[in-house]
């Protein structure tokens, strides 16, 4: 098929448009993207969070498919797998360094508080690693100074070498006539903002008071964790209990997983505990804050907070936050005979997944060297760190980030396989499902430092993610000009199969591919676009468009192929490291576009579409949309593409001689 025309494009995002390929071959391939994405997104896999046991069971299967499409996978100790350790945060040291005490009156009047280890306290990754703070305590209420709202919880506070009590959020949260937003957070509500103002006024440690609306959101989400154990376990009994006594090693296996899960319900049900008492997991407040002076932060029960202000202050921290909420006036105060000792020792926390890689072998005088083919397999999982849906609880299945560029990576090294079984000549084609993508290209980066071949010797490196949503027939490569002749390959193996290219040519980018390019390898990357369910719950495997990743592995094989066999490899070139990822189109104006020469006029309308409803009409000219300047239908689809359903548009037109300035609310797009 034909490279598509801009009118047709353009009207193909106006109202949809459906492809497949009618081959059998095509069939076949689609039925083993569908079981491929349809395992690797399911929901016993959880999400595929490399801190998550089930990573290793993706790893398998990957290995496993790997095999069966003919790739050699005894490659590191007779297996597929590089093992790759992942940083994830931070964990507590020894018990007697991570702890709070507090001594009320003298030294005689009674045993001093002490605030243990997750139990009453945790030691916060967000502040120092390691460090010991005395002094007096000061409660800071919100900890907040902000000047422009005449708002300082500092005010006649001399906070020097305290200890700050702080609590989390801002005054009048949920209240939309709150001097702050009121209805979503500002900077001063961050905890880096507040630790940032305590070392501001010479505090330190800090220890902050959970509010009570997250402790219950962190309570649900550790009972629905603890739900998802008890229902794995019970899974597991199952097919324990349905195995024959001869499947000895199968059974083995899953008393392993078993005893897995109830260590992991056993440790839940601690965190339930803590989090009952509003106690903040240690990286719960985010890594190591951007401060030039580092000082220890802690979480404290509020219970204990409850216990330690009451007497003072003769009112509660639920009062207390009360009337700050209500007057946006500070209430802050030193603790009368409250001293205080805060430790904290935190080390780095690490998880164990592999690369998992398979090879086709190369032949004759090509054989040394190498073409990567390359595709990440762990994702986000239950959500938190990487999430885009914070506090949603529940399955992050990432079936187009990247089930789908895992499969057509597999897809491809059929197909791969069976073209190459008759060439006298070839480069060796490495594939590789990368682990730790999520946590920073940690596996690609791994792969670069530790390669199985030189990197000297590998012609390209080719990268899949997020290749599962081909929508108006627009696929986006970048890398084209990471080398000499990589856009002319593209373009080549596009002309029997009429993508809609949208070429970029830095070898940047928020993906593998980055890891390699930065050390050399020229580099290609596919990709359909970034869309409304990335990184959230919604990215489900009923909306992969397999007939599109179909046609991607047609592609994808094909520009792998040319470089496997070409004589000479692609020569490296420097592009900018300057790289916008491309969106896909979700607001919708329900228009046919026709580019005439230097301008564009509106061909079709949708009837009760957005344009229709605003008065817009057929014939008219396009000058201007907002305070940009309209020339092309691309001018058009650029600006919408970074538009959301519900914005509104002053669209300037031309109706005969006439300019006329038309408002219109954007709608939501179609499926399709």
């Amino acid at each position: 098929m034909a490279a598509l025309s801009s009118t047709v494009a353009t009207q193909q995002i106006c109202w949809g448009v459906e492809h497949s390929v009618e081959t059998s071959d095509a069939s076949d391939i689609q039925l083993r993207l569908r079981a491929d994405v349809e395992f690797l997104s399911s929901e016993e896999l959880r999400g595929r969070d490399v801190a998550d046991d089930t990573i290793h069971d993706a790893a398998n299967y990957i290995a496993q498919r790997m095999a069966a499409a003919g790739l050699q996978t005894a490659l590191i100790d007779d297996k597929p797998f590089q093992s790759v350790t992942v940083t994830l945060g931070a964990r507590a040291g020894a018990r007697q360094n991570n702890q709070v005490t507090f001594e009320l009156g003298s030294p005689q009047t009674g045993d001093p508080i002490v605030a243990e280890f997750n139990r009453a306290m945790n030691p916060l990754s967000i502040g120092a690693q390691a460090g010991r703070a005395t002094g007096k305590v000061a409660f800071v209420g919100y900890g907040i100074t902000a000047e422009k709202l005449d708002y300082d919880d500092y005010a006649g506070i001399d906070a020097q070498d305290a200890i700050v009590m702080v609590l989390r959020k801002e005054p009048g949260v949920s209240d939309p006539d709150s001097p702050f937003d009121g209805v979503r957070n500002t900077r001063h509500a961050y905890f880096a903002t507040k630790i940032e103002n305590a070392i501001a006024h010479g505090a330190a440690a800090v220890m902050f008071i959970n509010d009570r609306a997250s402790i219950d959101e962190a309570v649900k989400l550790v009972k629905y964790k603890i739900s998802q154990e008890k229902s794995r376990g019970a899974k597991i009994r199952q097919q324990m209990e349905s195995l024959p006594e001869a499947a000895k090693n199968s059974l083995n296996t899953l008393k392993m997983k078993l005893d897995s899960v109830n260590a992991s319900i056993e440790s839940l049900t601690l965190d339930q505990k803590r989090a009952a008492r509003g106690i903040l997991g240690i990286s719960e407040a985010g890594g190591a804050a951007d401060t030039k002076r580092k000082i220890p932060v802690v979480s404290i029960a509020r219970d204990l907070a409850d216990d330690l202000l009451t007497p003072i202050m003769g009112r509660s921290v639920t009062q207390i936050e009360a009337s700050i909420n209500k007057d946006f006036a500070p209430q802050s105060q030193y603790l009368d005979g409250v001293n205080c000792t805060v430790s904290v020792e935190l080390k780095a926390t690490t998880a164990n997944s592999p690369n998992v890689i398979g090879v086709l072998p190369g032949r004759g005088e090509l054989a040394q060297e190498t073409v990567l083919l390359g595709a990440h397999y762990d994702h986000v999982g239950m959500g938190g760190y990487g999430s885009l849906a914070p506090g949603t609880i529940a399955v992050h299945n990432g079936a187009d980030d990247n089930a789908s560029g895992v499969a057509t990576m597999l897809a491809a090294g059929e197909r791969l396989v069976r073209d190459l079984r008759k060439q006298p000549a070839h480069r060796r084609i490495l594939f590789v499902a990368f682990t730790g993508e999520e946590r920073g290209l940690v596996g690609s980066q791994y792969y670069v430092d530790h390669p199985l071949h030189p990197l000297e010797t590998t012609a390209a490196m080719i990268n899949l993610d997020m290749v599962g949503r081909l929508r108006d027939n627009e696929l986006t490569v970048y890398g084209t000009g990471s080398a000499k002749g990589l856009d002319d390959i593209v373009e080549a193996s596009n002309k029997s199969r009429g993508f809609d290219l949208f070429k970029v040519p830095s070898g940047y980018g928020p993906s593998d591919h980055q890891s390699f390019y930065k050390a050399g390898v020229p580099v290609l990357f596919f990709f359909t676009g970034l869309h409304n369910d990335y990184h959230r719950p919604s990215d489900d495997f009923d909306k992969i468009d397999f007939g599109g990743m179909t046609r991607i592995t047609d592609i994808v094989s094909d520009v792998t192929l040319q470089l496997a066999v070409r004589n000479n490899r692609p020569e490296y070139a420097e592009t900018e490291n300057r790289v916008q990822v491309r969106r896909q189109l979700t607001a919708y104006l329900g228009v046919n576009l026709s580019d005439r020469g230097d301008h564009v006029v509106l061909s079709g309308i949708a009837p009760r579409g957005p344009a229709a409803t605003s008065g817009l009409e057929v014939g008219d000219q396009l000058t201007r949309i907002g305070k940009r300047s309209i020339r092309t239908s691309m001018d058009v689809l650029d600006l919408l593409r970074n538009r959301s359903p519900g914005e509104n548009l002053i669209i300037r037109i031309l109706r005969g001689d006439k300019p006329l300035d038309i408002a219109v609310k954007l709608g939501k797009r179609p499926s399709g």
